[in-house]
């Protein structure tokens, strides 16, 4: 039987479930550079072997490379949820030769979406590559979303290709026409944005998600590229109708279950604008047919689904090392 080692920054709360069907073994990387660096040289003494470590995210590599050179014969498998390779092209030189001895290293992907799937490929064709959706972990089912509010609702990290900047501007297009819609911003996407209007609520970190789920009709996702936030998964299951661009990880599941018009070619203002008003003054029966639509969309990817999905993800990686 395989060793396996999990090694982590949190970790994400998917991602803990996920690593939990394949093994007990977790190491806690950091979260941060100087964390990082200082476990990375407490590493260097530790002498435990594994035949495989899963590693969650680019940060992690570092760690798993050092017990690579240590120990030849262990094979790293990245858990592809991240910016990294859509960020490489744009790195700096120095960053960019770092971060490609690393990922020399790496012998197979899980990716968690197809988006990062065809990214992951072009890059290493050679390898091993598969993928697995993630689910919401904050899903209420049991809210009904208010479809007939003029509330909009974006959650996500201060992570510049989230693009959230031009769902502000967008809305103010739409407010600047006539139109009186709110935007609700959560998380510390907030710290990133300086202007304020009188319809733009910051409301940063929330523990308890509820209260916008229940207040806010559409989920706006503008982003350049986003992985499969799982924030698309847990607005669907109160009912929200998302809007979200082709570079976002849920396009995909949007696009096969015919919800195609919900999805942005791209993220200029005015499109986000225009697509937001046309959402927005459908009939209440139209909306209410999309919105149950989306809530049993989101039903299908929880916890018991997906982890059997990434079981089978990491046996399809592990059978071609």
């Amino acid at each position: 039987m395989k060793k396996i080692l999990f090694t982590h920054q949190g970790p994400h709360k998917v991602h803990g479930v996920f690593a939990e069907t394949i093994t007990e073994n977790w190491y806690r990387y950091g979260d941060n550079y100087s964390e990082i660096i200082k476990n990375l040289i407490k590493s260097v003494f530790d002498r435990s072997i594994y035949d495989i470590i899963l590693v969650e995210g680019g940060l992690g590599l570092p760690h798993a490379v050092l017990k690579k050179i240590k120990n030849h014969e262990t094979k790293i498998i990245l858990l592809n949820a991240d910016t990294l390779l859509f960020d490489l092209p744009k790195m700096n030189p120095l960053k960019k030769m770092v971060v490609k001895f690393l990922l020399s290293y790496v012998d197979g992907y899980i990716a968690i979406s197809p988006l990062n799937k065809k990214i992951a490929l072009n890059n290493y064709p050679d390898k091993p590559i598969s993928f697995v959706y993630p689910y919401g972990s904050n899903n209420s089912f049991q809210i009904n979303c208010d479809l007939n509010s003029n509330n909009l609702l974006f959650i996500g990290n201060q992570e510049s290709c989230k693009r959230f900047d031009l769902l502000v501007n967008a809305v103010e297009i739409l407010n600047k026409r006539g139109n009186e819609f709110n935007l609700y911003l959560v998380g510390s996407c907030i710290d990133s944005i300086t202007a304020d209007f009188p319809w733009l609520h910051k409301e940063g970190f929330q523990k308890n998600l509820d209260k916008y789920f229940k207040n806010c009709s559409l989920y706006v996702h503008p982003a350049d590229f986003d992985s499969c936030p799982v924030t698309v998964f847990e607005t669907m299951s109160s009912g929200m109708i998302p809007i979200i661009t082709e570079n976002v990880g849920e396009a995909d599941i949007l696009i096969d279950n015919g919800l195609e018009y919900l999805v942005l070619k791209d993220n200029n203002p005015k499109t986000i604008a225009d697509k937001i008003l046309e959402i927005n003054n459908r009939d209440e029966k139209w909306k209410t047919n999309i919105s149950v639509k989306c809530k049993k969309i989101s039903s299908k990817y929880n916890a018991e689904t997906q982890s059997k999905e990434f079981k089978k993800a990491f046996q399809e990686v592990v059978n071609q090392l």
